[in-house]
This record gives C-alpha cells, structure tokens and sequence, in this order.
C-alpha cells in the first residue's frame, strides 16, 4: 500500500523539518514506465528489481523501533569493501531502550494477526455451514446411481504412508530452503544478502549496454538461414547420407558394451558407497565414545523456524580491546601462553584423532 499510494519512505529534513520522499515509489513508477516502452531493459530491470526488494526490506528494518531487530546497512558494506573499516560508529544500546515504541509496534502488529485469524474462522465457519447445507440437500435430492455391480469396502489410510512420509521430507527440504530465503531476504544473513543485492545492481547496470534486441534478432536470423535452408541437402548429400547404418552385429557389440562399461560404474559406485557408509558409521562410534552419545548436526545457514532477540532490558556496548604495548603484542600474535582448546574434528583412517589445527 506504501507503495502504490505514494507514502514517504525516505526521511529528509528540510530547514529544521523532516519530510518522507516515496523514493520506491518513484523508483517503481520510473521502473514500470521504462518496462513498457522499453522491453529491452526487462533482463536489467530483472535484477534490478531483485537488488531493490533485498534494499528496501533492508530500510524497513532500520526503520523498526525495536534496535535489537535492526541489521547493517548496504552503505556500510560498500565503504568496508572500499574502504576497509566502517563508517558508523558502533551503537550503545541501553536498558529499555525505545522500549515503548517496540512494544506498541509488537501490540499492533499482534492485533493484526488476531483479527486476520478471527477473520479466517469466520469464513472457515460460513464454509462448514455451507458445506452442511449442501450435503442436506444432495440428501434430499438422493443418490442417482445405476451402477448394480458389487462395491469393495472403505480403504485404510496405512498403505499411503510409503507415498505420504516422501513427501512430507520434501517438505521439509522446501521448508528449509524457504527459510534460508528469509533469512538472506530479511538480512539476517546479512554478508549474503549484500553480496546477493551488490550483484544484481552489477548485473542490471551490465545489461542495460547489451543489445538484447539485436541479439535475438541476429542469433534468430543464422538459426532460421542456417538450419532451414536449402543448403542443407549439401549437408544430405555430402555427410548424412555417407553415413551408413550399423549391422545388426555392429548393435549387439555395442549394447554389450554399453552393459559391460554400466556393470562397471554401477561397482564401483556401489564400492565408493559402502565405504562412505562404513567411515562414517565408524565416525559416528568413535564420536559418540569420545564426545557423548548425542549428535547434532550444525546448519552452515540459518534454518530456525522462529529468531531469538535480546530481551529489552539487554545492553550493548562496542568492543575496544586494551591498548598493548608492542611487546606485549608481539608475544600475543606470536601465540606466546596461548591455550588451544581442540574440537570435535577428528582426522585418520583407521584411528581418528583429534585435529590440532
């Protein structure tokens, strides 16, 4: 709604009072005006597109009262590319800090789930009583039925379990992926999601100087006069035809060969497996000896279904190390009384041990 009516996003503060500019709007009108009079721009406008949502879902969380829910920023990423350092200094964050705002920004934002949730029991109640009145009057109506012939009985639901747990694990793949989406949408994978935002702003700048229409225009052209022309019985006369067809032996030979080269690949991919299975069932033993009887498995990107924030009566401060003198600091990078406190990596093939490195 933001969008297409025009409310102020950007905040600009002109002689001592701040404005909202609709800059997405502006950005989606100027976008949609050159879509339709321009279709050349549709591959830039594409990924263009893609960086704008990831920036602007990016300006919607620095906007959230709550400063626990806020990420970094795309010019803050750009100068540390550039730069090295980041320009904002760091934030302190105080106990209850815009306590009042997150709680009313969280109150309402509840309220609106709820009567969203009413809403829909409503409906779900008007479709049962529809629903009921119908299978009413098809009672009334009666069954027109003709068939005479012998009916089997009801069908238990055990039988679908082979075809259902499939495709609850699918399920739960696609959930997982949608997750993953979310996180680097929302910038809580945040190094992602600028790389991701960065490329695209590449992409539709490199795509706005490739002539798209010249290219399909052309590459159409030598397919339709290379492909259909009547040069191609050049092609039938002076290759195709010299080509003679295998023997009924010659077809043989090769679909032995075939099956001799598939018996191969097929061993020694079955080999290549059950040594994987027996390393890491031999991995799993030897870990649950050293480190416990329990095993989890650490995703690299985030999958939590729900975030866990600070509460409001957290605090934050930036870190600022101790100056050292430069003895001090030499022995320090040197390792110099550094304890190295070893994992859970283990390395060997027939005695794992624990990694040092």
């Amino acid at each position: 709604m933001a969008l297409i009516l025009w409310r102020g996003t950007l905040p600009i503060e002109i002689r001592g009072e701040t404005y909202k500019f609709p800059v997405h709007s502006l950005s989606a009108f100027i976008a949609a005006v050159l879509l339709v009079e321009q279709p050349q721009l549709i591959p830039s406008l594409f990924f263009g597109c893609i960086a704008w949502l990831i920036i602007a879902i990016m300006d919607y969380r620095q906007n959230l009262p709550d400063l626990w829910s806020r990420c970094k920023t795309f010019r803050e990423f750009i100068y540390i590319l550039f730069v090295g350092k980041s320009p904002i200094s760091p934030h302190n964050i105080k106990q209850y800090e815009q306590y009042e705002e997150a709680k009313k920004f969280l109150e309402d934002q509840q309220k609106r789930i709820e009567e969203s949730e009413k809403a829909a029991e409503r409906a779900y109640e008007e479709s049962v009583k529809a629903q009921e009145e119908y299978e009413r009057e098809m009672e009334e109506i009666g069954e027109a039925d003709v068939d005479i012939s012998t009916k089997t009985g009801g069908v238990s639901l055990d039988p679908f379990k082979p075809i259902l747990f499939p495709v609850q694990q699918n399920l739960a793949l696609i959930c997982r992926y949608l997750r993953h989406v979310r996180y680097v949408l929302f910038w809580e994978e945040c190094y992602i999601a600028f790389w991701v935002s960065a490329g695209c702003l590449l992409l539709s700048i490199i795509c706005v100087f490739i002539p798209w229409f010249f290219l399909i225009k052309w590459t159409s052209r030598f397919l339709v006069w290379f492909t259909f022309g009547p040069w191609m019985k050049l092609v039938d006369v002076y290759y195709v035809s010299k080509i003679k067809p295998p023997t009924e032996a010659e077809i043989q030979e090769k679909k032995k060969l075939d099956r001799e080269k598939r018996r191969l690949q097929t061993s020694a991919a079955a080999a290549k497996a059950r040594v994987k299975r027996e390393n890491a069932t031999k991995l799993k033993a030897m870990k649950k000896y050293m480190f416990g009887r329990y095993i989890a498995k650490v995703p690299i990107l985030k999958e939590d279904r729900y975030r866990d924030l600070p509460l409001p009566s957290s605090t934050a401060v930036p870190y600022r190390p101790k100056p050292l003198p430069l003895s001090e600091l030499a022995m320090q990078e040197a390792g110099y009384h550094r304890t190295r406190l070893p994992g859970q990596h283990l390395v060997g093939d027939m005695i794992p041990r624990v990694s040092l490195t």
